[in-house]
């Protein structure tokens, strides 16, 4: 009884943790946005476009990633370019321009982590008492 229980509240825990990073990451998808719209000011929408937030499992770790730069439209195959070649420039500064740092991502993420934080923690606890996320 207490092992079935127990495997019960493991795969739940898994499942409700997995809910509240890929809650997050569209969170942070989503400010992430909002930054790159406003400052560095939108021309083409390329770099917004490429912003990507998601929940990607690697061995047997899972990570919540925030990225920009990759491909910009969903149904590409990586085999096509269509890298935004500035997003690290816009992002971190540099190049010949001396272009000063946007932190578009960064902000983003700061922004969420304190949500993100109290989401694992409800996650967990709802786990314990054998609820869902």
């Amino acid at each position: 009884m207490f092992t079935t229980r127990l495997a019960e509240m493991e795969g739940r825990l898994v499942k409700n943790i997995r809910k509240a990073m890929i809650r997050n990451a569209l969170r942070m998808e989503r400010a992430a946005k909002r930054n790159a719209t406003g400052f560095p000011k939108v021309v083409t929408g390329r770099l917004r476009n490429s912003i990507m937030g998601s929940v990607v499992r690697f061995q047997e770790d899972e990570y919540l990633i925030l990225r920009a730069g990759g491909l910009t439209a969903p149904n590409r195959p990586f085999s096509e370019s269509a890298d935004v070649v500035y997003a690290a420039i816009q992002e971190f500064g540099g190049g010949t321009q001396r272009i000063k740092p946007k932190f578009y991502l960064k902000r983003a993420r700061d922004k969420v982590i304190p949500t993100f934080n109290a989401d694992i923690d409800e996650a967990f606890n709802k786990a314990l008492l054998g609820k869902d996320f």
